[in-house]
């Protein structure tokens, strides 16, 4: 339907203006941020600039339920402006007919909220963290998104993954003689630092001689030193940075060794609920805009409310969940409860204005 279209453009474009905005601010603070580390090996101001060009997703993501409420009450608000919406219900269409108009283009980009938080930031986000830690550490050689590839004197090791808490996933360790040629190649399914040494879990292991190649299996290996703890400072992955899988795959590991779960699980409800959340937060812009108009200082009002909403949204919903992991609430339960207040006050005030 034409109405389905103009409305639609309309919104995106609003949220696109919303989405530089926002992302220009955050990228700026999150360069001055940066600049503590400038100066540490060939980490410099262009460095620093890069590296928050790459984590522009992640902020994206974080941003994007604010982003679609300030791009809402731009978009309809200019409409409001232009007395459109009041030739619209003049004409006959309802406000919960252009609501739904609404909610159909904000279900699209909620689609590619996910998206861009399943597949692209944490892709992102090892490419910025590997291409700062290469920058500061000039013994590291990156040689992909995932493949860190550390070296230790004779010894190369080349991990597929990082995980918190000192964890290696899928690492193979290759060693040279004083001629540099291959004697030994270790495969193990995983790692960690533990007590001083590194162990290694589920060993295959390769011995390379003139009389061929004679390879072993082993339950456990012991490494006094495999690579530098101080990387897992700059490319560890944060819970908020992991996919949905990784989140679920990484909580049944904790779960399986008897860990705490609760901080990994809580970021996999975020991430299932944050599309969502971007609805409801583009629900919360119809009221405004259909309560405020342009002869009681409407922009400045609907701008105002738009700042307002999204800090407290921002504040209630990061107090939410550290108290429920603080109070080991479900986190099922601290992850939506955002997400259901801010759906109930929206229809709260919707039914006010139809």
């Amino acid at each position: 339907m034409v109405l389905d279209r103009y409305i639609a453009r309309t919104v995106t474009l609003g949220s696109l203006v919303a989405c530089f905005v926002m992302l220009s601010i955050f990228a700026f603070v999150d360069f001055v941020s940066q600049l503590n580390s400038v100066g540490i090996g060939d980490y410099g101001a262009l460095q620093a600039a890069v590296f928050v060009l790459m984590r522009l997703p992640q902020r994206l993501y974080e941003l994007s339920p604010s982003i679609l409420l300030l791009g809402g009450i731009l978009s309809l608000g200019a409409m409001a402006a232009n007395s459109e919406l009041i030739v619209m219900r003049a004409s006959g269409i309802s406000t919960m007919r252009i609501t739904r108009s609404v909610l159909q283009t904000g279900f699209v980009i909620a689609i590619m909220v996910a998206v861009l938080g399943e597949y692209v930031v944490p892709s992102a986000t090892r490419t910025a963290k590997t291409y700062r830690a290469q920058a500061m550490e000039k013994k590291l050689i990156v040689g992909g998104t995932n493949d860190i590839w550390a070296r230790d004197g004779n010894r190369y090791v080349n991990v597929k993954q990082i995980l918190p808490d000192q964890q290696l996933r899928n690492i193979y360790v290759y060693e040279l003689d004083e001629d540099r040629q291959l004697t030994t190649m270790i495969y193990a399914e995983h790692a960690q630092y533990q007590n001083g040494e590194w162990v290694l879990d589920d060993i295959k292991r390769s011995d390379i001689s003139t009389a061929g190649v004679t390879t072993s299996f082993e339950k456990q290996l012991r490494l006094e030193r495999l690579i530098l703890l101080e990387l897992f400072t700059v490319l560890e992955l944060e819970s908020k940075d992991m996919s949905a899988a990784e989140l679920l795959v990484y909580s049944q590991y904790l779960q399986d060794n008897k860990l705490d779960d609760s901080e990994y699980k809580l970021a996999f409800w975020i991430k299932i609920f944050t599309p969502l959340t971007c609805l409801a937060m583009l629900m919360i812009a119809m009221p405004i805009v259909f309560t405020t108009t342009p002869r009681s200082g409407g922009v400045g009002q609907r701008l105002m409310l738009a700042v307002i909403i999204g800090v407290i949204y921002f504040v209630i919903n990061r107090s939410i969940n550290h108290l429920g992991l603080a109070l080991n609430i479900v986190p099922l339960l601290s992850a939506s409860l955002p997400l259901i207040v801010v759906t109930l006050v929206s229809l709260f005030f919707m039914r006010r204005v139809t």
